[in-house]
């Protein structure tokens, strides 16, 4: 149940999430984060992604669809790779629609029926029903909600693959709708979402869970000059050349680049790039859960960001940030504008364009105390899910009551 602005209760709210990933997909974004957070008050249907990058012949895209058909017909993905099983929330139910990732007029009816079919229980169930969706896509599904929240977290558009004109029309559908509340991650993605027509707009920035990171935090006298990345590699995102320069210059430190997370899991290859860099002295530890993560973060110095400025990441804002200060870490980032407003206001916080990267590096490299390392981990104690996830609710619990309102 959800608790309204006035203490009264909302009972029975349905929630159905729409995703751009699988549930069990290689790195926790703030889609898995949410859906934890709303399952607390509600009950919420996971409904895994809808396929809106045009899938490869790529092995890990033929094993990614592979698994995919086998949940959506009830098996398990058997001998297919897949991540360790990601906790499923309390009320929480996760379904894996078999659509045809090709979003136009001649699969759409198709894909419309095969999603209705995968959502019946949230489509017949009690009112009030929540649409929240990270997808633009949704076949109509926000006809037969009370509530819709468009979570857009990026500029979907324009990640390489993705069908940027079914994007564009489905937020120009969500847009024309009467009551729907956009959520934009970043300064950019507002200014995108305005642009698009939509008229209320909540800017939420991303963030981590901070416990978690705390708890693999070390004292000053166990760390390393190690510099560490986690998260997705990949050429869509990352400065792969700077990220070759990075490694040198710490290998000179006796320090090492850790790089942590999975190749390439949005599609593409990343594995010739990990290969230039490891030839410079870059480690790849692989996937590491969240709890590994930490206890490998806690030991270093500096976290990266070092993401590639384009079209695509102008618009992101990286939770990554929030991790990295609450292992105890400064976090040294490319420009990104998300990144530059966290800089303006802490002093952990460092931006630097390509010919003084590697100088602020040998400076963030410097040993600190314990009562810097103290200060980082405070400075990201609100930027963690504990507080946004009772926001969340706070604001769906004022749309129900405004929607209730409004209906008499």
């Amino acid at each position: 149940m959800l608790s309204t602005p006035g203490g009264a209760r909302e009972s029975a709210v349905s929630v159905l999430i729409l995703g751009t990933a699988e549930w069990d997909s290689a790195v926790a974004t703030n889609q898995h984060y949410v859906t934890r957070e709303l399952a607390v008050g509600a009950r919420v249907t996971f409904v895994e992604s809808l396929g809106l990058r045009r899938p490869t012949l790529r092995p890990d895209d033929i094993a990614r669809m592979v698994g995919r058909a086998r949940r959506a017909f009830g098996a398990s993905a058997g001998p297919v790779p897949r991540q360790p099983a990601r906790v499923r929330p309390a009320n929480t139910t996760i379904v894996s629609p078999l659509v045809v990732p090709v979003h136009r007029a001649p699969t759409r009816r198709l894909n419309r029926a095969v999603l209705r079919r995968a959502t019946a229980d949230w489509l017949t169930g009690d009112r009030p029903r929540v649409l929240w969706t990270f997808a633009p896509v949704t076949y109509g599904l926000e006809d037969a909600a009370d509530v819709v929240v468009y979570h857009c977290v990026d500029l979907l558009a324009r990640f390489p693959g993705v069908d940027s004109v079914a994007v564009a029309n489905g937020e120009r559908d969500l847009a024309a709708r009467p009551g729907v509340v956009a959520i934009a991650t970043s300064d950019v993605v507002r200014e995108h979402l305005a642009s698009s027509g939509f008229s209320r707009i909540e800017v939420l920035e991303n963030v981590a869970d901070t416990t978690v990171f705390q708890r693999g935090s070390r004292p000053a006298v166990e760390r390393r000059p190690a510099v560490i990345f986690s998260g997705n590699l990949t050429t869509a995102k990352l400065d792969v050349a700077l990220l070759e320069r990075v490694a040198a210059a710490v290998g000179e430190l006796g320090g090492e680049l850790i790089l942590a997370g999975p190749l390439a899991a949005g599609g593409g290859s990343f594995t010739a790039e990990l290969r230039r860099l490891e030839r410079v002295g870059a480690r790849h530890v692989g996937l590491l859960t969240p709890s590994q993560l930490a206890e490998v973060a806690g030991s270093c110095a500096v976290g990266l960001v070092p993401y590639a400025l384009n079209e695509y990441t102008v618009g992101v804002s990286p939770l990554k940030c929030f991790e990295y200060l609450s292992s105890g870490l400064a976090v040294l980032s490319t420009a990104l504008p998300s990144v530059r407003r966290v800089a303006a206001s802490n002093p952990h916080v460092v931006t630097a364009g390509d010919d003084e990267f590697t100088e602020h590096l040998g400076r963030l490299l410097t040993p600190v105390s314990d009562e810097v390392i103290a200060e980082r981990i405070d400075s990201a104690g609100r930027h963690g899910w504990g507080e946004r996830g009772q926001l969340l609710r706070q604001l769906l619990a004022a749309l129900l009551t405004a929607r209730r309102t409004a209906a008499g």
